[in-house]
């Protein structure tokens, strides 16, 4: 069982934790494009800093698409190879698809324990999800795909009692030193993302089945626009960020 690292609950612990080694940080999604969207220009921040970044996809995104055209497995090899392209120009290795089909995520024994297997597997220290217990409207693939890594964050990715025929990989129990959720509807916690801003929108533009066409400059000035629409809002702090509900995992 690793032990995770001390860190300063009062500072920065992104900061605490990239002075730190090892530093890897796991991204939990439901979708081809979600960590973009969400978290995309916290993951290019981490890998310019040297972290180990890897990005688990629960579905194929098979179902996301209005062409009737267009069966589900071929638009499922598609989003997978379009999110490879993605995490490769955030700086994220290989993606992982657990290959479930739109709609069809539950935050059952199944996928709680291939999340606590992929945990055992990549010991990141960092895990970033969707919130899934933010009340209102939300994609039930979203919902559930952090339900599932909250439940198998803890206890069951560092009990060795719990999934036990990890053993036989010799995957040994393990516990991450921080979770964010991603989607929150108060978030504690801001990441500035302005120096890698055009890196995130390169990387959702790289989800060409899902952009229909738009450019990098339009992207550029729908977020310059927000930054504006917050600065005149009073929004305190950094205006291009992204948001989260900061959980840190004490022992």
């Amino acid at each position: 069982m690793t032990m995770a690292p001390e860190i300063d609950m009062d500072a920065d612990f992104i900061t605490e934790l990239t002075a730190k080694v090892p530093r890897r940080a796991l991204a939990i999604f439901a979708h081809p494009d979600d960590a973009e969207f969400s978290c995309g220009g916290t993951l290019a921040l981490l890998a310019r800093l040297g972290w180990n970044v890897d990005v688990l996809v629960t579905t194929s995104g098979n179902k996301g698409t209005k062409d009737p055209g267009v069966t589900p497995q071929f638009l499922a090899g598609e989003r997978e190879e379009e999110q490879r392209r993605a995490s490769a120009i955030l700086g994220a290795n290989e993606p992982v698809f657990l290959g479930f089909p739109d709609g069809y995520v539950a935050a059952d024994n199944e996928l709680r324990g291939l999340i606590v297997r992929h945990i055992r597997l990549t010991r990141p220290e960092l895990v970033i999800t969707w919130d899934g217990f933010r009340p209102g409207f939300n994609h039930r693939d979203h919902r559930y795909t952090g339900q599932a890594t909250y439940d198998a964050i803890y206890p069951a990715a560092d009990d060795h009692l719990y999934y036990p025929l990890d053993k036989e990989e010799e995957l040994e129990p393990h516990r991450p030193v921080a979770l964010l959720l991603s989607g929150p509807g108060e978030p504690n916690y801001h990441v500035d993302i302005e120096p890698v801003l055009r890196t995130k929108i390169r990387a959702i533009l790289a989800h060409t089945s899902q952009m229909r066409g738009r450019t990098e400059r339009e992207m550029l000035e729908m977020y310059r626009e927000r930054a504006k629409q917050a600065r005149e809002g009073g929004l305190d702090g950094p205006v291009h960020r992204e948001s989260f509900v900061k959980i840190l995992l004490r022992r």
